[in-house]
């Protein structure tokens, strides 16, 4: 036998000694049958590998990569419960899934983006309501072998589907066998990664943590601009804390491997035929570490498969041996491992865990209950009374959204154990709807109200005088303003509104769930059914003693052969790529000539300048606002991301140093600046700093980063400390993108911006008190923020303000490149499409 085959050559031979003779062909049909369906199953030798990782980490960029052209749409917004996998097929085809309807297959004209898009883009399917369960794509110019199947999981940190992260995790990992964890070489997120990864290594999956986006990398720059860390330091310092990662998430991290690519230069050296601009994005390292991924879990698949044997082989010599001996008592149900009581108490429990889930939402409707009688019954008149209730009612429905994901975490976990007791096949399709459940938040109206100014003059202030004794207004004028305060009947309303949406929701998960689950249910009573039936038919037979003996004999021998054979694979063979051990490159160099240097240095010169002025508008713009001097504050997850901004805006280099006493102390102060770091690790010391600089005015620049918008979100609006620090403060609030590049480089740049608006309008909803800012740019060149300024200074941007600022902006100097123009345009012309206020 070959090593490489052993077990399809095991199971030609057992299909030789099972249909050696008429006798034994119509005594073994059914077994005969099971051992074809195994070979074909195993033929194909399916690897699933799923793509897992933060929203707008760059999936589908990858996936089309894969493919070899744009088929995915690339979008900020992914669906939030539709699966797609991607592999070789001889034609180029989509096949979309539905889960009311047949399914429906795109070719040739009609398989491309944009009729994609119309299926699995939440902006073009919201909330999934074309049904769609899963899009299956093929192309002959899939990049990775045919056995490889990529499966494009929704985003684990898409904005509101913490629970479906959740059950993507629990549901798609038992089905999979290696997991790619796609991150971005400056994610933030490193904590909440950590878990993910430990969820993981649990379900005991290989792991290839792959960092994407080094495209977007910027050489490091100190005074004058001089490069302090090229690109190729900076990579191997993200890849470092990759691989610290992988440390703190895995039991086995030195197996697991970080990988640093660009998927969108891969996707466009394809596309555009350009060799160089493919090699530099690492996509063939990528491959290469696929492949020796799948080799390392060969022979562990192998086991599992050389069990399904052993187990089948010992069921029809246990059952001739049964059948000779006339023993029936207890023999079918034995013969049949999971017995059909086991079934029933199952089923009953799944009915059970059905009830639970009813009881849970019930809770709910009691929680939405109790608010509202609290907040009617409330005589306080602080927004920060309401924001506890709130926070009360949102908090106790995510511990009752958590208990219900731990009942369909347990009945998950007892299907897949019959699964494997009934030597069936755990990697069968299943659809389950994301959770999706609706925050309460306080609602606001505005009150006519009065206050008094000081009239100037001596007689006045003796009138004042005069006034605090008979309690009259005179040597005062009074001004008439509009007060937001909070609107009690409102809150009330949307209270009810949501309960009401979210137990739809629920009720339609668990209709959804329960379909599924007795689908699961019927395919084990039917195995038990037909377990019962083979036994019954090879009872009825004559018993031909010489020729089951014989079959039996051979039989046995296999058993002993699977296991020798599994013993020498697991020792001999070695995860190789063309003979020799692959190791990923530490590192990618760059290197820039001296004449082209010399350029680069002045054209920074001319940035800083220009960035002075840009900086030196934003104050004023802020004093007019807050009507007073104020400080500039940087609010930060990243701290290289804001000595970056910190550096082009004020020219102000922040020392190693420096970045090291911001990231214990989490609270820095210099001249009139302040940087706030809300992960730092002196939480204790950090609150109380945090309280001694409160109650200032402030100039806020909240720096984020724009390609993990849905985790930023969650940052920003769930930040503890930043919501204390907000609330009744003076401030004018900035929203910085950093990590921007790559939405320029995928043509995203007018959805970023919207996403980014829809964020800082539910700022400003939640703090009534703060002023609203600008949406800016972490960009080394200002051109970029003087268009996203002119843009927002304007009430309603028309097509004449369009043509007269990019006729200025593309005078400017520092728009003489095509990708400044572009991006210019593409920026203008956000501006011009209204449609954005109202997300």
């Amino acid at each position: 036998m070959k090593k490489g085959n052993y077990i399809l050559d095991t199971i030609n031979e057992i299909k030789k000694v099972l249909g050696k003779n008429d006798y034994r062909i119509k005594r073994y049909n059914k077994d005969l049958e099971w051992f074809e369906d195994r070979k074909n199953i195993f033929k194909d030798n399916i690897i699933r590998v799923a793509i897992m990782g933060i929203t707008s980490s760059g999936k589908s960029t990858l996936v089309n990569a894969l493919l070899g052209e744009k088929i995915l749409p690339m979008a900020i917004r992914p669906s939030s419960s539709i699966i797609i996998t991607a592999c070789k097929g001889e034609n180029r085809q989509a096949t979309i899934y539905f889960k009311d309807k047949k399914s429906q297959i795109l070719e040739g004209s009609n398989l491309n983006e944009e009729i994609i898009r119309q299926y699995a883009d939440e902006s073009k399917n919201p909330n999934n309501r074309l049904n769609v369960t899963q899009i299956d794509i093929k192309t002959p110019y899939f990049l990775l072998d045919e056995n490889i199947h990529i499966i494009d999981s929704p985003g684990l940190d898409a904005w509101n589907l913490d629970n479906h992260e959740k059950l993507t995790l629990e549901i798609l990992l038992p089905t999979i066998d290696i997991c790619i964890f796609l991150t971005t070489v400056k994610a933030t997120s490193d904590e909440a990664n950590v878990e993910k990864i430990k969820i993981v290594d649990e379900k005991e999956k290989q792991i290839i943590l792959v960092q994407n986006m080094i495209d977007s990398i910027e050489e490091k720059l100190g005074r004058n601009g001089i490069v302090e860390e090229d690109k190729s330091i900076i990579l191997k310092k993200h890849k470092k804390r990759a691989e610290n990662l992988l440390m703190q998430g895995t039991k086995k991290s030195e197996s697991f491997e970080v990988i640093q690519i660009s998927a969108l230069n891969g996707l466009k050296g394809i596309i555009n035929k350009d060799k160089e601009l493919y090699e530099s994005s690492n996509i063939q390292d990528f491959i290469r570490a696929i492949e020796t991924c799948v080799n390392s879990i060969t022979p562990r698949i192998n086991e599992k498969r050389s069990g399904s044997l052993e187990e089948r082989i010992n069921q029809i010599i246990t059952t001739d041996k049964e059948i000779i001996n006339g023993n029936d008592v207890d023999t079918i149900e034995a013969l049949k491992n999971v017995k059909v009581r086991d079934i029933n108490g199952f089923a009953e429990e799944f009915q059970n865990a059905q009830e639970k889930i009813l009881l849970k939402i019930k809770e709910i409707e009691a929680v939405i209950s109790d608010t509202i009688f609290e907040i009617r019954n409330s005589s306080s008149e602080e927004l920060q009374s309401y924001l506890d209730i709130v926070d009360r009612i949102n908090n106790k429905n995510l511990y009752i959204e958590s208990d219900i994901l731990n009942i369909v975490k347990e009945c998950e976990k007892r299907k897949n154990e019959i699964y494997e007791k009934l030597n069936l096949d755990t990697g069968f399709e299943y659809f389950l709807q994301g959770i999706e459940s609706k925050n309460l938040d306080v609602k606001h109206k505005y009150e006519e109200k009065t206050i008094l100014f000081k009239k100037e003059g001596v007689l006045n202030k003796g009138k004042r005088l005069f006034s605090n004794i008979f309690d009259r207004e005179w040597g005062y004028t009074e001004v008439e303003y509009d007060e937001k305060v909070v609107d009690k009947e409102a809150t009330i309303d949307i209270a009810q509104e949501v309960c009401n949406q979210n137990n739809i929701e629920y009720l339609n998960i668990l209709k959804e769930w329960s379909t599924e689950y007795n689908k699961a249910i019927n395919v084990f009573y039917e195995e038990v059914g037909k377990r019962a039936e083979e036994y019954e038919e090879k009872k009825k037979q004559n018993i031909e003693l010489y020729d089951i003996e014989d079959a039996n004999k051979n039989l046995k021998s296999f058993i002993d052969k699977l296991i020798k054979l599994k013993a020498y694979e697991e020792n001999k063979l070695e995860t190789t790529i063309d003979g020799e051990k692959y190791e990923a490159p530490e590192s990618i160099s760059y290197s820039i000539p001296k004449v082209q240097y010399n350029i680069y240095k002045l054209s920074t010169q001319i940035f800083e300048k220009n960035y002075l002025l840009l900086w030196n508008y934003i104050k004023e713009r802020s004093i007019e606002k807050i009507k007073e001097e104020t400080k500039e504050i940087f609010w930060i997850w990243d701290i290289d991301s804001c000595a970056e901004f910190v550096s082009r805006v004020l020219g102000i280099h922040l020392s190693q140093q420096q970045c090291e006493v911001i990231k214990q102390e989490g609270i820095y102060s210099f001249d009139k600046i302040v940087i706030v770091y809300d992960l730092c690790k002196n939480t204790l010391g950090f609150y109380s700093a945090l309280k001694k600089i409160k109650d200032k005015s402030y100039n806020m620049f909240i720096v984020f980063n724009g390609i993990q918008i849905g985790n930023s979100k969650k940052l920003i609006l769930e930040s503890r400390s930043l919501n204390y620090f907000i609330t009744n403060n003076n401030l004018m609030i900035n929203l910085v993108i950093d990590s921007w590049k790559v939405f320029i480089n995928s043509n995203n740049i007018k959805e970023l911006l919207m996403e980014v608006h829809s964020l800082k309008n539910s700022i400003i909803n939640k703090f009534n008190n703060s002023k609203d800012g600008y949406i800016l740019i972490n960009s080394k060149n200002p051109i970029y923020n003087m268009a996203l300024i002119e843009g927002q200074e304007k009430d309603k941007f028309i097509i004449s303000d369009y043509r007269d600022i990019k006729e200025i902006l593309f005078g400017n100097p520092l728009s003489r490149g095509e990708e400044e123009k572009e991006t210019l345009e593409e920026i203008l012309s956000y501006f011009l499409n209204k449609e954005h206020d109202t997300i």
